[in-house]
């Protein structure tokens, strides 16, 4: 299980974004959670860890953000 320098699960890290807009569902959350976890396998590759995202974009939330923008454009 992957967690942050602070012990956090991915799971915590995506279920503590918070948008406007309809509520997000837990299929969406886990959606946005598995794309999480494969772009930090990527990245591990390359030394990369999600604190050293965390310096410079919050990618739990673009992760989310990515999975809510496809809902909209499939409805």
């Amino acid at each position: 299980m992957t967690t942050d320098s602070k012990g956090r699960t991915l799971a915590e890290r995506v279920d503590s974004v918070h948008r406007h807009g309809a509520p997000v569902t837990p299929e969406q959350r886990a959606a946005a959670e598995a794309l999480l976890a494969d772009l930090l396998e990527a990245a591990a590759r390359h030394g990369v860890t999600l604190d050293d995202f965390d310096w410079t974009v919050d990618l739990p939330a673009g992760c989310l953000d990515v999975i809510l923008a496809k809902a909209r454009t499939r409805s």
